[in-house]
């Protein structure tokens, strides 16, 4: 009983995620900072006292996105444009966009000409096995650090960036037993039921 009171919360906020965030902000009046990839740096947004948000993308029409991006262009950057240039996304403080992909980079662009918000672009290393690559990634963290700093009005300490590394860490740790458990006993949760705690 208690496992499927918890997987019906998720359901809940998977089901509305716009929702659920617009009723967090209320709540807690914490900025809301979106991603448009899984390689956003989070901790830095946690450690700014925001909240990190992975953009997916809910609208069904992407008419306002085929303005922009060509049909087969990728469907999740198509369906993050369309909410943005909805409205849908107006809510967000700003939106994180790592340049891991031809697509994002183009959705950065695009996004920064068309939709008023706080505009990150983080510019990721392809490689990071070399010193110099490491040393340029620390750089663009930093970048990032210093920008959301500006953005937000807040200063980003190292207690507070220590302690969103450990809250994500300890999520990441809880999401890969998670997995595990379900690979070792499949169907303990379903798969729609796996996607939304995730």
């Amino acid at each position: 009983m208690q496992k499927e009171k918890a997987v019906n919360r998720f359901r809940e906020v998977a089901r509305a995620p716009y929702k659920y965030l617009q009723k967090l902000k209320k709540e807690t009046g914490k900025a809301l900072i979106g991603s448009t990839c899984a390689f956003t740096p989070e901790e830095f947004i946690l450690a700014s006292g925001a909240h990190p948000f992975r953009i997916f993308g809910e609208s069904e029409s992407l008419s306002g996105a085929d303005a922009h991006i060509q049909a087969y262009g990728c469907s999740m950057v198509r369906g993050m444009l369309e909410d943005g240039l909805s409205g849908k996304l107006g809510f967000l403080d700003g939106v994180v966009f790592p340049h891991a992909c031809d697509s994002i980079q183009r959705l950065s662009d695009i996004w920064r000409l068309n939709i008023k918000s706080l505009h990150f672009d983080v510019l990721l290393p392809v490689k990071l096995d070399s010193p110099l690559a490491k040393s340029y990634f620390f750089n663009v963290l930093k970048r990032f650090r210093k920008d959301l700093e500006i953005a937000l009005a807040v200063k980003i300490t190292e207690e507070a960036l220590k302690e969103a590394v450990v809250l994500m860490n300890n999520l990441r740790r809880r999401l890969i037993r998670l997995y595990k458990l379900q690979s070792e006993r499949p169907g303990i949760l379903s798969g729609s039921d796996l996607s939304a705690v995730v």
